[in-house]
């Protein structure tokens, strides 16, 4: 009787183990698809410089690598931009919980800390980088319908935030990237509940099937949207995929 009250405790405890780490997962996937149509609203238009030649030639030098920002910035109205933004920071939270999901599935050691910390860290910076593109996009906006002797300042005020939009979104993406990174290797070293086949569905490779297969079609207003919400895509792929498989394994899941 004791063997069997111990039996069912353990299993009891799995369970819950088991549907934490669901709802983990399940919220990765709810904050994947508000910043993939948050990404898509945002930065998801084909380029067409010839339509805005005061930013494409006239400006183009004093808005250095910036100028083709810029000019993609002139496709969204201000309410798309603006909705371009809403859905992602309001959800960022749950990103921050899908990372502790991502530390649950893999085995416990420095590792998982670390790919952790670096995905917790990469997920809090992701909003004031995206929020970013709105309000640089929107200086964007100004200056194009702007006299030219208001240019200076407005090219004084773009740069700026072009300067704390790159470095944000550069860090979260950085940091992002790193944490899916050990996740990787991790799942190729069979050190997850994942099975091993699992590492196709990464967002790292994920993310770069949808980057080169959208780059072969640079006036397709589809691939432009697609490839604008690359990298929150491949992460929708992932958690998808994570919550099946831990759904599919249950409490019989074994790392790797």
């Amino acid at each position: 009787m004791q063997n069997q009250n111990e039996a069912s405790v353990r299993c009891g405890s799995s369970e819950t183990a088991v549907s934490r780490l669901s709802l983990l997962l399940w919220a990765g996937i709810a904050a994947a698809v508000c910043w993939t149509v948050a990404d898509m609203l945002l930065v998801g238009f084909v380029q067409t410089p010839e339509r805005y030649p005061l930013l494409s030639q006239t400006l183009a030098p004093q808005l250095g690598e910036a100028a083709d920002f810029a000019v993609l910035m002139q496709a969204g109205s201000p309410e798309r931009l603006l909705w371009g933004v809403l859905p992602a920071t309001f959800s960022a939270a749950l990103y921050l919980a899908a990372a502790f999901g991502v530390y649950r599935l893999m085995r416990p050691g420095r590792t998982a800390k670390v790919g952790f910390a670096v995905l917790f860290f990469g997920y809090a910076l992701s909003p004031l980088g995206h929020a970013g593109f709105y309000f640089t996009g929107m200086v964007a906006k100004v200056l194009l319908n702007a006299v030219p002797d208001d240019y200076p300042p407005l090219l004084t005020l773009f740069r700026h935030f072009y300067r704390m939009l790159e470095v944000h979104w550069m860090a979260s993406v950085g940091s992002i990237a790193a944490g899916w990174l050990l996740l990787l290797v991790q799942t190729l070293r069979r050190r997850t509940l994942l099975p091993r086949a699992a590492a196709w569905c990464n967002p790292l490779p994920v993310g770069t099937v949808i980057a080169v297969s959208c780059s072969l079609f640079p006036q397709s207003p589809v691939a432009a949207a697609l490839g604008g919400a690359t990298f929150n895509l491949a992460q929708l792929v992932f958690f998808v995929c994570a919550a099946a498989c831990v759904r599919r394994r249950g409490m019989g899941m074994q790392p790797g």
